[in-house]
């Protein structure tokens, strides 16, 4: 395997981490506290999952029931301390929060312009009515989306348009919509700010964007030119019994929503998304200046030109995310200092052993079934701590930080598996709905199993030859 050598600074924040798991593993006796906050860790997992709650409800609920066993109980019982709230703070990845906070700031004012929904309309007429050339632009323009913005709003904007489209050239929109949740979650795995679990993990380990375009980048367009392949195989009946053109009143109705809007304010995004994004790249020459600084410094000077209706653009920010993570962090956390994420890695290493590639095949394929049955968010804020402790006693996995690329990989690939892996799936699901499309647990299945295996067997190629 050849290895990829990262500044020092890149290993800071997991060795944090490890110091605590080794501390929990040395000097606190796995008890009653690790099976609770284990228990509260699961019984949350599962709210989410299957959407018992609101996820940001189920996390929220979590993290107080962390905190209250440890205060009220803890004062009767010291084995019931699980972890204080000081404590809990210093767990949460406040680089992951205002990293996401800035650039949803940005979101929230560039898609009052339309440039979108622009966008695909143009695309549409460029296909000069040739549906798979539509599909395969529609499916491009929704993966390129999620890697520079979010997955969710890429699926937000583009959907309702690929639906219509749909309909009007005869075809089912499952043959559109389908491919292109699956893009979201294949394109969110191409940037640091693409995909939560790529942000988590990124954010953890202290990378730049720029380190990890390199090394993600290439296996995600990989992974999107299989899909391609992937989705016309599938559905080259259907494209090809599509509609050649569609009414000149629906044209003219598409045509009109999607008129760019507030010229001035498009041009001023475009500049300042530019600059944000060249310092991205170039924030390692500034003191390794994190993604979140360069983020906020982005959307605070786009709210100083632009300035826009502050409490709208508030509303627009979606603080019931930004709530979830601080919560999911806050829960991990209090399985890390019990040592029962640990005692989870241990069983790992037993597995594994001192073999790099055993441990790369089970990260990349344990993070992409479990991140296809449950949501991947969790999972990955769990499975961070895991990681970091086979890291530290792998021979060869710290040089090349090649499990952090397998956990990033199988949980965003792995969340095509099924509807309930990530949320541009669940999005997906009900936008469809509301068109009077039913999408079934099985019907999703039938286009993402596939796919998923096919994503998953690339990324573990893509592991094994590089590092």
């Amino acid at each position: 395997m050849s290895h990829l050598i990262f500044p020092s600074s890149s290993f800071q924040l997991a060795g944090t981490a490890i110091d605590v798991l080794n501390h929990a593993t040395n000097e606190r006796t796995i008890g009653i506290a690790a099976l609770i906050s284990t228990g509260i860790f699961i019984l949350t997992f599962i709210a989410i999952s299957f959407r018992l709650l609101h996820e940001t409800a189920a996390a929220l609920l979590g993290a107080i029931a962390i905190f209250l066993v440890t205060y009220i109980g803890g004062h009767f019982n010291p084995a019931l301390n699980i972890i204080t709230f000081e404590e809990a703070m210093e767990f949460v990845d406040w680089n992951v929060i205002f990293l996401i906070m800035g650039m949803m700031i940005f979101m929230a004012i560039l898609s009052e312009t339309n440039v979108f929904k622009w966008i695909a309309f143009r695309l549409y007429l460029s296909a000069k009515g040739n549906t798979w050339l539509i599909v395969i632009w529609l499916v491009i323009l929704t993966g390129v989306t999620s890697s520079f913005l979010n997955d969710v709003t890429a699926i937000l904007l583009i959907a309702p348009l690929s639906i219509q489209l749909s309909i009007a050239l005869g075809i089912n929109p499952f043959a559109v919509v389908i491919s292109e949740v699956l893009a979201s979650n294949i394109g969110g795995a191409a940037t640091l700010i693409g995909d939560p679990p790529s942000t988590i993990v990124g954010s953890h380990i202290g990378l730049s964007f720029g380190e990890y375009l390199i090394n993600m980048a290439p296996v995600a367009i990989i992974c999107m030119i299989a899909l391609i392949i992937f989705n016309q195989i599938k559905y080259r009946k259907e494209y090809s019994g599509g509609k050649k053109s569609i009414t000149p009143t629906l044209i003219e109705k598409l045509e009109s929503e999607s008129k760019i809007e507030e010229f001035s304010t498009l041009y001023i995004a475009l500049f300042l998304g530019t600059l944000t994004f060249i310092l991205f790249f170039v924030a390692n020459y500034f003191g390794n200046m994190p993604p979140s600084v360069v983020a906020l410094s982005g959307a605070a000077l786009l709210i100083v030109w632009v300035r826009p209706d502050m409490e709208d653009l508030l509303h627009e920010v979606d603080w019931t995310t930004l709530i979830f993570f601080i919560a999911l962090f806050v829960i991990v956390g209090g399985m890390v200092t019990t040592g029962a994420i640990s005692w989870f890695a241990n069983r790992i290493l037993v597995l594994a052993g001192d073999n790099l590639s055993r441990a790369v095949i089970l990260t990349t394929w344990i993070s992409g079934i479990v991140s296809g049955v449950v949501a991947n968010i969790p999972f990955t804020v769990a499975a961070l701590p895991i990681d970091d402790l086979l890291t530290a006693k792998i021979p060869g996995a710290q040089e090349s930080l090649v499990l952090y690329w397998s956990l990033i990989l199988g949980a965003d690939f792995g969340g095509n598996f099924t509807f309930l892996g990530s949320a541009p799936n669940i999005v997906a699901v009900g936008l469809l709905a509301q068109a009077g499309y039913k999408l079934s647990f099985s019907r999703f299945m039938r286009d993402s199993v596939p796919v998923t295996i096919i994503t998953l067997i690339i990324a573990t190629f893509w592991l094994l030859l590089r590092y």
